[in-house]
């Protein structure tokens, strides 16, 4: 059985782990299971994650309310404090699913502090509550931490774009987002064109195109201003229904697995292009 087919089984089955650690692979592949494991335990369906019911469509754009996701500070520590906020959290039962999820975004080490302040609520979690801590290596947590949670390793660490790559990616993401809230159709032509001379370019923004859009969604939802992508999120949510901002996710993704699987890199810039012209 293979490490997504024991994950899934563990779901369907009602016996997930209530602390897990994912290891392994780019920091992007490991939060991107995470948040699928958090909408499978959520669903409401039997067959988890379903895709459809009202729980799973929320996971999906990021906006569900028993879904939290703790980072690291500006700083890039993961402090106690940010460990004081999960442990006040625990408290509070779930507002709309059965399960309440906590997913520890984890980039660098996790001071031993805030381990320590979370053991006992690894070690005796509500019935409702699980943990997911996200991070390159279970050798930089405690072995108390460890011993507590079951390990999920995604194989050999792999490195995420490097910071001139993910800058460039940004800047072009978030014009094609701005492009297509345009009323002129030929804008968005202009911004994809920077993608036909680089791949790799093409690559690294349609991920960030699609939090771009998760983003808009969270907007529309909640009517609360996003701080990041230079407005290209509030752009979108002032422009399109929320119907259609699914449909747009839904087709970038189709976008990405469309890179993977090398397929024609041109037909797949044309169709960028083709999704966002249709902008009403």
């Amino acid at each position: 059985m293979s490490l997504g087919e024991d994950i899934y089984a563990s779901l369907r089955s009602g016996r997930f782990p209530h602390s897990s650690i994912i290891e392994g692979a780019s920091h992007s592949k490991r939060l991107s299971l995470a948040r699928g494991i958090a909408q499978a335990l959520v669903c409401s369906s039997d067959e988890k994650p379903c895709g459809i019911c009202a729980h799973c469509k929320k996971a999906a754009a990021g906006i569900h309310p028993d879904i939290e996701i703790y980072k690291e500070d500006k700083k890039g520590n993961f402090s106690a404090d940010i460990a004081r906020e999960i442990v006040k959290s625990i408290s509070v039962i779930p507002n709309e699913a059965d399960a309440k999820v906590f997913i520890l975004s984890v980039t660098g080490q996790m001071s031993p502090v805030s381990q320590n302040i979370l053991l006992k609520s690894l070690e005796e979690p509500p019935k409702y509550a699980f943990f997911i801590i996200v991070c390159p290596s279970r050798a930089d947590l405690l072995d108390t931490v460890i011993s507590r949670s079951a390990v999920f390793s995604l194989g050999e660490q792999e490195n995420d774009p490097d910071e001139d790559a993910y800058r460039a990616a940004l800047s072009a993401a978030c014009s094609t987002a701005r492009a297509a809230t345009s009323n002129s159709e030929f804008d968005i032509v202009r911004e994809a064109a920077v993608f036909e001379k680089d791949k790799s370019l093409f690559a690294n923004a349609l991920p960030i195109l699609s939090e771009i859009i998760v983003e808009a969604m969270k907007v529309k939802a909640t009517g609360v201003k996003c701080e990041g992508f230079d407005g290209a999120a509030d752009a979108l949510a002032g422009r399109f229904t929320m119907q259609r901002l699914e449909e747009l996710e839904k087709a970038v993704r189709q976008l990405k697995s469309g890179i993977e699987n090398n397929r024609n890199y041109n037909l797949l810039i044309t169709r960028l292009c083709t999704l966002f012209r249709a902008n009403t």
